[in-house]
């Protein structure tokens, strides 16, 4: 079976799939914290909006001969995806805003993931005029647009 892009946009829709998840369970045991609660609900819906981005890539892409991913690079990127979706983050929060800093963290680790991940790609300059390369570029974009906005409120706080 050969590998290709789809099945990195796969995995990036779970690695989503799970932070949605730990926001909810943050979002829930949150019965002191309303804003905490309210910060919950726009993150999980921010996530939501990335996972239909990446199913509509996905259908996009069905029919477009893409490059197809060999082996041991595949291997070592899943390995690089399995080892973040192991890391574990202290969810303990006394304020909002040290919640907004955690999950400014959570989009800084999956925005390194994915360069190295890209990185993992290009062999010689050509590597980056590929479907493949262009799509992660998409992706990295839309995780630098989370951090930057994350920041803004931050620093809008401070």
């Amino acid at each position: 079976m050969a590998y290709n892009v789809i099945d990195l946009i796969n995995k990036s829709i779970d690695m989503e799939e799970r932070r949605k998840k730990l926001y909810e369970n943050i979002g829930k045991q949150q019965k002191e914290h309303s804003s905490i609660k309210i910060m919950s609900k726009v993150l999980i819906k921010n996530i939501d909006k990335t996972i239909k981005h990446y199913k509509d890539l996905n259908k996009e892409l069905k029919n477009i001969e893409l490059e197809e991913i060999d082996f041991w690079t595949y291997d070592k990127i899943s390995f690089l995806i399995n080892q973040y979706n192991k890391k574990e983050y202290e969810v303990s929060f006394d304020n909002v805003g040290d919640y907004i800093k955690f999950s400014l963290n959570l989009e800084k680790d999956m925005y390194s993931l994915l360069i190295d991940i890209q990185g993992r790609f290009v062999k010689d300059i050509k590597d980056t005029y590929t479907k493949t390369y262009e799509i992660l570029s998409d992706i990295i974009s839309n995780r630098v647009k989370h951090i930057e906005t994350l920041e803004k409120i931050l620093k809008s706080r401070s």
